[in-house]
């Protein structure tokens, strides 16, 4: 009773923050639609799944058929959103009860990690600061970017289990922590391998603790036993077979868990039975190192690359590079680099950095080095992945939270009115320093940016406009990347590729239709079946096109350029421009 009383402060801050949230996006939630291609993919692998896919069968059999590819998600983000579907829908009807899900879920995702953030801080500072901490979560662009209504991708849960992973270390219990910690970072990997580089964080921490103190070795052993049965329990959950010669680089496969096995094998029994010796223990890291890395490139060399090692060079060229997310921080633009160095990240680095010179009393330094070290990890990494930075921007929060509540009660015992006014107001711009550099970014951005979109520009760019495709008789479209996955959810109709790295071939074939000159490109175009071109003149992706290729299919189009086995077609009340691929033999009438 005393526990569930200590959370209800928790509970209302959270209650608020989903009331702002709410508030804030509305106007997204009242479109139906998720905020990115990987949501609305997302909620289409649900109405799959539900439809009557298999649980195991990820394939999205509309995207570059007949040669689909399954996807690299495995089905753990839709259960979830299945349950609160399914819950709802009697009540409120398909639609209602898809928006519902798409609300609630990343709201209770948020929860979760607002609950996980007061668990971390509270035995570093104290309870106030925990519970600032938590508040002060709705501030941290990079997490609320990942976990705000009718964002339904994965980055959210990720966000939630490296939570849930530091917050093990800071258990008493060295076996029961190590369990978990194991099965939290199996789970974190089931679901993206994009969690490998702090999984690996948290294990050499560990590692480099037994090295030195015997003692710590239990956590270890714990760790890495869990973590192992584990992944092979979530591999078979997924996949329901286990078939050595399927290895996929960008997912868990069984190169890397045979790999894991064969690491394993040799630090398990090193743990339990090798005398502290440092030099002997070095050995035994690196020959469990060697082995685990022999057997992946035994079973998968092409992986020892990295996750998009295979893929096809052109994809790579004119896709690969230009995702931001995925690139280091000198490559972003404007607006990600005040979300990078904004919020949560630079006052908390400013605020550990503090700690660390002046080493104020009242402060578990035991703990709060298991945090710096977290934090600084994953701070590093999201200078390389930019992705990477709402989990920073989490590892912050404490300090960020410690930072405003000593400025805070400082600032209300200055005695002048007029200083501790003043004083006060920076401690407000010290808590959102995120939001209003985006704000102000945005607002100069839009003066910069002020030449108005031609009327049917700018409702090309509505979802609307694709809704509008139902005109058409079902068929495979040839649309950008982007405009893949809400066609996919709008409409019956089948796509090309879509922004998803794991059909690489079909992308490749797009780029080079769109950039080859007419006749390649109808060529390609009858072999993929393709009945229509949809485009919008003003996307990035075709001026891209356009501009490394003159002579290509796109640019001679958008010069006006027509080829005679296109017919051009019209929808009402939709900017989109459309073709029509003539059959061989006919001819344009218009």
């Amino acid at each position: 009773m005393e526990r569930l009383r200590g959370n209800w402060p928790i509970l209302l801050i959270w209650l608020a923050v989903c009331a702002v949230m709410i508030f804030v996006t509305r106007g997204q939630i009242a479109s139906g639609m998720g905020w990115g291609p990987d949501d609305q993919l997302r909620m289409v692998q649900l109405r799959d799944w539900l439809g009557g896919q298999s649980w195991f069968d990820t394939v999205q059999y509309r995207i570059g058929e007949p040669d689909s590819q399954p996807m690299h998600w495995p089905r753990w983000i839709e259960l979830p959103l299945a349950l609160v579907f399914l819950l709802f829908k009697p009540l409120l009807g398909a639609a209602t009860a898809e928006t519902s899900a798409m609300v609630i879920v990343p709201l209770v995702t948020l929860g979760f990690a607002m609950w996980l953030v007061v668990q971390i801080t509270e035995p570093i500072f104290d309870r106030k600061v925990a519970l600032l901490a938590a508040a002060l979560t709705a501030t941290a662009v990079p997490i609320v970017a990942q976990i705000r209504p009718m964002r339904v991708d994965h980055h959210g849960w990720q966000i939630v289990l490296a939570l849930a992973a530091l917050w093990t270390l800071f258990w008493p219990e060295k076996r029961q922590g190590g369990i978990v910690l194991g099965t939290v970072l199996a789970l974190w990997l089931s679901i993206s391998l994009e969690g490998l580089p702090l999984s690996a964080a948290f294990i050499v921490l560990l590692v480099w603790r037994w090295a030195f103190e015997i003692e710590k070795g239990v956590r270890l052993f714990w760790t890495l036993l869990s973590f192992l049965i584990a992944s092979f329990l979530f591999y078979f959950a997924t996949q329901g077979h286990f078939d050595i010669a399927i290895n996929y680089c960008d997912a868990l496969s069984p190169a890397h868990l045979l790999a894991c096995t064969a690491g394993a094998a040799i630090m398990l029994p090193a743990i339990k039975w090798l005398p502290a010796n440092l030099p002997l223990r070095a050995i035994c890291l690196v020959v469990a190192g060697g082995a685990g890395l022999s057997v992946l490139y035994g079973f998968a060399p092409q992986c020892m690359g990295g996750a998009f090692n295979t893929m096809d060079p052109l994809v790579r060229e004119y896709w690969l590079v230009n995702v931001l997310e995925g690139l280091p921080i000198w490559y972003q633009n404007g607006k990600n680099m005040v979300t990078i160095v904004g919020g949560s990240i630079i006052v908390g680095f400013v605020s550990l950095a503090f700690i660390l010179w002046s080493r104020p009393t009242g402060i578990d330094h035991r703990k709060l080095s298991v945090l710096a070290y977290a934090f600084l990890w994953a701070l590093l990494l999201s200078l390389f992945v930019q992705r990477a930075m709402a989990v920073a921007a989490a590892f912050a929060l404490p300090f960020m939270a410690w930072a405003v509540h000593l400025a805070f009660v400082r600032a209300r015992a200055i005695k002048r009115p007029v200083s501790r006014i003043f004083a006060t107001v920076a401690v407000v711009m010290l808590v959102l320093p995120g939001p209003l550099a985006v704000a102000l970014f945005n607002a100069v951005d839009a003066k910069e940016q002020a030449s108005p979109k031609s009327p049917d520009a700018a409702l090309c760019d509505k979802d609307a406009s694709l809704a509008r495709l139902n005109a058409l008789p079902r068929s495979n479209i040839l649309a950008p990347f982007d405009f893949g996955p809400p066609i996919l959810l709008l409409t019956p109709h089948s796509v090309l590729a879509t922004s998803h790295h794991r059909n690489d071939q079909a992308m490749a074939d797009q780029i080079r239709i769109f950039t080859s000159a007419p006749d390649k490109a109808r060529a390609l175009l009858e072999h993929h079946n393709i009945r229509y071109i949809v485009a919008c003149s003003e996307e990035p992706e075709l001026a891209l096109y356009a501009k490394k290729h003159p002579e290509g299919l796109w640019a001679q189009l958008a010069n006006g350029n027509q080829p005679e086995w296109l017919q051009s077609v019209h929808i009402r009340d939709s900017g989109l421009i459309l073709w029509r691929v003539l059959p061989t033999g006919l001819r344009n009438e218009t």
